[in-house]
């Protein structure tokens, strides 16, 4: 019996103590403010901890935080002391920071304990998802390449880091000229894993044509597979010479076939209607001290008419203060000016300038029998480079043409008002006189625009505005134009608002037959665009009205409206070597110029390039415009409208690019002209690298149109270098020794040094055996003149300026080694980290600020050859991570010469904070650190 009860009461204390339990542990609650947070490599995760006392009591107790993972690096590190009177809440802030070896799609947590002081314990778990982010670099380690003899390496060293944390697919373009590539592009794709770096070496043999260039250069461009850019970077190869004169290297400029400059051009043409004429294209520019003249010549002489045309042709002088230009001259503003003329500018100062000009409106130098269109003259004001960069314009214009009979004044300002972090606007407007020689009337007129961009974190948006009355004098008369536009970027995805309003109302004057056309369009659209890869996909709908009022062969004007509902939608994709484009553009419209009503069209492109081929495409079913449906009632056609055209492209080369074809072909069909037809080719044969001789062909032939037409032209050109005068310049000479006791130059146990390679400013020399290099004939200016340092000798790079002759004296000094590791320190209680040694930084600074660098191998360990001198030696906390302490870190070492300085890194890795509880007589864990004392105090009552 007395174990029976002894039974009885063992079990009800038992139950008696769950029941406890579960009131005290309802006497508080603890959650996260958020479920989960997404992250990216050393970005800061901001949560808070809410605990609520549910009771009437008071709650005293410790809150603590922790993370189950290196990537996690909590700021918080010791417990703290909560307490909670009855009912109350508390907010505690928890901070994290995410380690930047974090790896993309791992998942740590936060775990934050909150443990009262009778032991009653409830903990909340904040997952963490790390996103994807891209970090690479790209770091050319030679930007000098040099060469000597057929049979050498051209050796590009390129460093790709990746400081993402996800692996990439890198390709590297590289860009040569085309005596080294046929095709002058070559591509290369590299993998190169998360927080690591590769070294990428290209490489190309020297043959005879490269030995018979001095320099030329090479451009590096790396993309993601996905098409965007990492970086360009160029790189200058140049052959290596004891004594070289100053010169500027020509540039063959191949990609540029039909524009070159610095040339002369000569060619005959023959057509179908039986002309013929001889072209004459040329272009030079010349350099006299600080001034420079340029000019361009652009005749041909018709022999059926014995008619010769100067067109794009002038002479100009300009220097740092003024410029003059006559001959053809342009000016496009609010009223279009073309003629033969001159034009002068004056900068009053650094931020000002002054143009005028004066113009006869007559196209043809070479003919003053024309009647002239006019004459028109105009003054201009810049200051701070005028309203499209950071100042305002002013401009008085005069046009008197002949040919409407109208005599124009204007006056416009123009001014950047304000250009902040999120906002910049420009504003302006201008003032007009329109004067009719015929009837005498005045008509005055105005302008007021608005341009305001900005952006605010991922939103951008522009606004242009634009408001002219009908009698305005410039181009745009009676115009009322808005174009908003916002944008949402975020990573791949990119949102945009767009709407577009333009109404044109131009006014007339009394003697004028017939009235000018008032139209007016607005466009409603929102769109998206996901990029995925090397795919962007793109969905935009969009509503479109268009109203025109037309007077036809002398009618009243007649009103017409066109409403529609459209939606595009676009592909493209983008390779290293290819890319394709494909819209297509579609739905349903509404006009009351077709008494069909509802009707569907739609309208497809297709652009597509691969290497040496581009093609064209395009097709559209019915009206997409008013003009399209006005142009088809006046030829009383009922059949719906469509327009088809295939246009492709090839640019085709052969033994080794010195043969280059051009051809390309446009087929087109349409409701008006059932076949159109039109071929045209160019072939350019090198003989030298300046010298071509080239032939093109054209043929068009037009369903509609009885005879076709084709013309033939031959040619040759001639290219040369840009002409240099300049009286000021000087030589450099530069004398290399070994500087083996510490002293000077001038000291005669010095040894010169012979076959020491030096760089000056991009070119490569090689000492003779008196140990001296010359660069003659040098325009003044700075120059680097840097040494090509071995494991052995070292000398620092210097800026020499030039202004006359100059004598450069360089010491070489014996190298010094330092050698070193890096090691991980690590307990039973230490983290559990990725241990990264390959790749971390190791930076060595002089004491005069000069800076060595490298990188340690796969097994930790790194080399530096540096001079003799005083080092603070530093190991870069990049790449390491969170839970490392470099010991004795920015450390000083002595570099001798001749002698090899051990230094070794050792990484701490910190050790976890042991947690120990201890059980109270009742039998509740309670916890307490292991810094802590396992007893408390008790306070005497």
């Amino acid at each position: 019996m007395p174990g029976k009860y002894f039974k009885n009461i063992m079990v009800a204390a038992f139950l008696l103590s769950g029941f406890i339990s579960m009131a005290q542990k309802g006497n508080f609650t603890i959650e996260f403010t958020q479920q989960n947070s997404d992250a990216k490599n050393t970005g800061i995760i901001d949560a808070f901890v809410k605990i609520k006392n549910t009771s009437g009591n008071s709650v005293t107790g410790e809150f603590d935080v922790h993370s189950n993972h290196e990537d996690l690096y909590l700021v918080q590190r010791k417990p703290k002391p909560i307490t909670l009177q009855g009912r109350d809440s508390v907010f505690i802030p928890v901070k994290a920071i995410i380690s930047n070896t974090a790896k993309a799609g791992s998942e740590p947590s936060i775990e934050a304990v909150f443990t009262t002081t009778e032991g009653t314990s409830e903990n909340v778990t904040l997952p963490i998802t790390i996103k994807e982010r891209k970090l690479v670099k790209m770091f050319l380690l030679e930007t000098n390449l040099i060469y000597e003899n057929i049979g050498d390496s051209l050796t590009i060293p390129i460093r790709i880091s990746n400081d993402g944390n996800t692996d990439q697919k890198i390709n590297i373009v590289t860009r040569y000229p085309n005596f080294i590539a046929k095709d002058m592009m070559e591509s290369e794709t590299v993998k190169v894993r998360a927080f690591t770096d590769t070294l990428i070496n290209l490489k190309k043999i020297v043959n005879k044509t490269i030995l018979s260039q001095e320099d030329f250069s090479i451009t590096i461009t790396t993309l993601y597979q996905s098409g965007d850019i990492i970086g360009i970077s160029n790189v200058t190869a140049s052959s290596i010479k004891q004594d070289r004169r100053y010169s500027t290297q020509f540039s063959p400029e191949y990609a540029q076939s039909f524009n070159r400059s610095n040339q002369v051009s000569a060619s005959y043409l023959q057509n179908s209607s039986g002309g013929t004429a001889y072209y004459l294209y040329a272009n030079a520019e010349a350099e006299i001290n600080n001034s420079t003249i340029y000019t361009n010549i652009d005749a041909n002489l018709w022999t059926n008419t014995n008619q010769l045309f100067l067109r794009n042709t002038w002479l100009g002088y300009k220097n740092k203060t003024m410029g003059v230009l006559a001959g053809n001259i342009s000016k496009f503003s609010d009223i279009n000016l073309v003629g033969r003329g001159a034009q002068a500018y004056y900068n009053t100062s650094e931020n000002s300038k002054i143009e005028v000009g004066s113009i006869d409106k007559s196209y043809n130098l070479a003919d003053f029998s024309i009647p002239s269109g006019g004459t028109s003259a105009w003054a201009s004001y810049y200051h701070k480079g005028g309203w499209l960069d950071k100042g305002f314009e002013s401009s008085l214009i005069y046009d008197n043409d002949k040919f409407s009979g109208f005599t124009n004044y204007l006056i416009t300002s123009r001014f950047n008002v304000f250009q902040k972090k999120h906002l910049s606007l420009r504003a302006g407007g201008g003032l007009s006189s329109v004067n009719n020689e015929v009837t005498g009337e005045n008509k005055t007129g105005g302008t007021v625009d608005m341009v305001a961009t900005g952006r605010y974190k991922n939103f951008f948006y522009n606004s242009t505005n634009y408001l002219s009355s009908g009698y305005y004098a410039g181009v745009r008369k009676g115009v009322f134009s808005l174009n908003e536009r916002l944008n949402w970027v975020k990573e791949n995805y990119n949102f945009w608002a767009l709407y577009n309003y333009i109404s044109v109302d131009p006014k007339s004057f009394s003697d004028q037959l017939f009235y000018p056309s008032q139209f007016s369009t607005s466009r409603y659209n929102i769109g998206a665009s996901r990029r995925i890869n090397k795919l962007t996909v793109s969905l935009s709908p969009y509503l479109y009205k268009e109203k025109r009022r037309e007077s036809l062969f002398g009618n009243t004007p007649q009103d017409y409206t066109l409403d529609a509902t459209r939606a595009n939608v676009g592909l493209i994709f983008n390779n290293v070597s290819s890319s394709l484009s494909l819209t297509f553009e579609g739905g349903i419209f509404n006009s009351n110029a077709d008494p069909i009503s509802n009707q569907f069209h739609f309208k497809t492109n297709l652009i597509y390039n691969w290497k040496f081929l581009n093609i064209l495409t395009t097709y559209q079913h019915n009206y997409f415009n008013l003009g399209e449906i006005i142009a088809n009632q006046q030829l009383n056609n009922d059949k719906t409208f469509y327009n088809v055209m295939f246009n492709p492209s090839a640019v085709l080369k052969f033994f080794d690019s010195k043969l280059v074809l051009y051809t390309g072909a446009t087929l087109a069909s349409n409701l008006f002209t059932d076949r159109i037809t039109q071929l045209n080719g160019r072939a350019d044969y090198r003989l030298s690298p300046d010298f071509s001789i080239f032939a093109n062909g054209y043929y068009s032939d037009i369903s509609n149109n009885p005879y076709a037409i084709n013309s033939f032209q031959v040619g040759l050109t001639k290219q040369f270098r840009p002409i240099r005068i300049d009286s000021s310049k000087s030589d450099l000479e530069v004398y290399v020794y070994y500087e083996t006791n510490g002293k000077g130059p001038e000291d005669t146990h010095n040894t010169p040094v012979a076959n020491q390679l030096v760089i000056i400013s991009g070119k490569a020399f090689r000492t003779n055996d008196q140990g001296i290099i010359k660069y003659r004939h040098l325009p003044p200016g700075d120059y680097e003149v840097r040494p090509v340092n071995s494991n052995e000798w070292h000398a620092y790079s210097r800026t020499v300026n030039v202004i006359q002759d100059t004598k450069v004296a360089i010491g070489l000094t014996k190298t010094s080694t330092i050698k070193g590791s890096v090691t991980y320190i690590e307990t039973e209680r230490s983290f559990e980290i990725t241990k990264k040694k390959s790749g971390l930084s190791i930076i060595a600074i002089d004491d005069s600020g000069n800076v060595f660098q490298t990188r340690t191998d796969d097994t930790g360990n790194f080399i530096l050859y540096v001079p003799k001198g005083g080092y603070t030696l530093t190991l870069e906390k990049a790449g390491v991570s969170e839970y490392v302490e470099v010991e004795n870190n920015n450390r000083t070492v002595d570099a001798v010469p001749d002698t090899t300085t051990q230094v070794k890194f050792n990484l701490n890795i910190k050790e976890k904070r042991i947690e120990t509880r201890k059980f109270t007589s009742r039998g509740f864990p309670s916890q307490s650190t292991g810094d802590d004392s396992d007893k408390k105090k008790k306070k005497k009552k």
